[in-house]
């Protein structure tokens, strides 16, 4: 089993949401959790040596302006535009992360393509599960990760 990186990649998270997002997102603490919210759907698993399930969550107000300031958009809804850029920032930020993680340890992993509609099935989540909120100027989002 792939030992955690649940460190390394909240550190990176944070750098790519003040570098591609807004400069001011600050984290909270780190929460583990047991279950997911209905309204976390947007998600992303990695695959191969590392293997993890990573995810967002927000308002869709909140949702709607993220996507707007990472694509530089003027995005005045909530709709599936917003959860396809949001899914843009997510495979930005596990393709980086995955690059740096095969400089850095060899380890080999690869991105799935990311979910952008709530799945019929429920999610196959790893043994840990731990939610990141992260605050924002126009409000909090959720960012998880499971390993």
């Amino acid at each position: 089993m792939a030992k955690p990186r649940k460190e390394a990649y909240m550190s990176e998270l944070i750098f790519n949401l003040n570098r591609f997002v807004e400069d001011s997102a600050a984290s909270r603490k780190v929460k583990g959790v047991k279950t997911l919210p209905e309204n976390c759907f947007l998600s992303q698993a990695i695959t191969g040596d590392y293997q993890a399930f990573t995810a967002l969550y927000a308002e869709d107000a909140v949702l709607t302006a993220f996507a707007a300031k990472y694509s530089k958009f003027e995005l005045d809804h909530y709709d599936s535009i917003v959860n396809e850029l949001a899914a843009d920032f997510m495979n930005l930020h596990n393709g980086l992360f995955l690059v740096n993680l095969s400089d850095t340890e060899d380890v080999e992993s690869t991105l799935e393509p990311p979910v952008l509609e709530p799945p019929e099935e429920p999610f196959t989540l790893h043994s840990k599960i731990w939610v990141l909120p992260v605050d924002f100027s126009f409000g909090t989002v959720n960012f998880v990760l499971s390993e």
